[in-house]
């Protein structure tokens, strides 16, 4: 799988097909391992000023030694850049890889839970490569 094929699977979904609760994205994490589980983190949520807060707290922590994973949003250039490590995105052929990866684990989860909205499938994508060793 290229990188243009992986960013057509991802967004073919778009903001469509949302499933209130949690049980779809519980379900997508464990079958991925629940990359979640290994690492803290910190949520940046509400209407404005995410992207500011997400850019400095990630400052901050980069300065005291941490590695820092974000997941900004929108991109600008390249789909890519929604999943950076110290301000660096994914490499078009790592994402490619990860949205491969993620795509064998997901077998038979439409049929039970409906199928995985954007959002959800790039989650897990994020969480998995920011565990990876």
């Amino acid at each position: 799988m290229n990188y243009t094929d992986a960013v057509e699977i991802l967004t073919s979904r778009g903001r469509f097909g949302v499933k209130l609760g949690l049980d779809r994205t519980r379900a997508i994490l464990e079958l991925a391992g629940n990359p979640q589980l290994g690492f803290k983190g910190a949520l940046v949520a509400g209407t404005n000023g995410k992207g500011s807060t997400a850019a400095m707290l990630a400052a901050i922590l980069h300065q005291a030694g941490h590695t820092v994973g974000t997941m900004p949003s929108p991109h600008l250039s390249s789909y890519a850049e929604r999943i950076q490590v110290d301000g660096v995105p994914i490499s078009e052929s790592e994402f490619a890889a990860a949205v491969e990866w993620l795509l064998e684990r997901l077998e038979g989860l439409e049929e039970a839970l409906g199928p995985p909205t954007e959002f959800e499938r790039l989650t897990t994508i994020a969480l998995t490569y920011l565990t990876r060793p």
